[in-house]
């Protein structure tokens, strides 16, 4: 009994319906009418025996037979406006797939560049490895040109950056003057080194002549201690 009580509900609910799309409102008035006209049938039937045969009755079943040519042609209708319905369900379906792929295309992008930038900005770049002068010494021994600040309006972090590009300049410039100074150094030692060997050979040469004039002095040195001898002999 529950379960007849709720299966009636619902059909009088289904009743109770009112469509709203044009032709199935058309085509529920002409259901209607089809029932009204039914039923006036109906009722002549039960009270005249002769209803089949009744000219009055001609009107009714005339109607009745138009009313039925015209609900086949809005069930008609109403197929075709079900079809053009669903492909146009199916259309605005692949558009919002489309849609779909799209927003997960720009998704994944805004994801990709998020970890570009975290990744960018975890960046260790070799500058920060140099090291440099600080910035108290940087003041002092910089040029003027090398320590001028950016305009007003610039914000602190554009000045921090500024400030690290003159530092990291100044830096530069120190490295090549004093590899230049470095380099002068080189030259010179090695110029110098290049005449210290010229000069020891020049003066191994000059004691390898002194040694060989010793060497040759000997039998002088003999001789002449000979004749000194002989002179003292002749003198006493």
């Amino acid at each position: 009994m529950v379960q007849q009580g709720k299966g009636s509900s619902i059909e009088s609910k289904v009743q109770n319906v009112t469509p709203t799309l044009p032709h199935l409102v058309d085509l529920s008035a002409k259901c209607t009418l089809i029932k009204q006209l039914t039923s006036e049938i109906l009722q002549k039937a039960e009270k005249n025996q002769n209803f089949s045969s009744d000219p009055s009755t001609d009107g009714i079943k005339s109607q009745l037979a138009s009313s039925f040519i015209q609900l086949r042609s809005l069930n008609r209708k109403s197929n075709l406006e079900k079809n053009s319905g669903k492909f146009a369900t199916q259309e605005a379906k692949l558009a919002m797939d489309k849609i779909h792929l799209q927003l997960q295309d720009l998704n994944y992008m805004k994801n990709y560049l998020q970890r570009e930038i975290r990744k960018c900005r975890s960046f260790r770049s070799i500058y920060q490895k140099v090291p440099l002068l600080s910035e108290e010494e940087f003041l002092k021994n910089a040029s003027d040109e090398l320590t001028a600040q950016l305009p007003k309006g610039a914000t602190k972090r554009q000045q921090q950056h500024h400030r690290m590009l003159q530092r990291l300049n100044h830096e530069k410039e120190e490295r090549l003057r004093l590899q230049e100074v470095l380099h002068n150094k080189l030259k010179r030692k090695m110029e110098l080194g290049d005449s210290n060997l010229a000069k020891k050979s020049k003066i191994e040469q000059v004691h390898k002549e002194f040694e060989t004039f010793l060497k040759e002095a000997i039998p002088l040195k003999k001789l002449l201690v000979t004749e000194e001898a002989e002179i003292k002999m002749e003198t006493e």
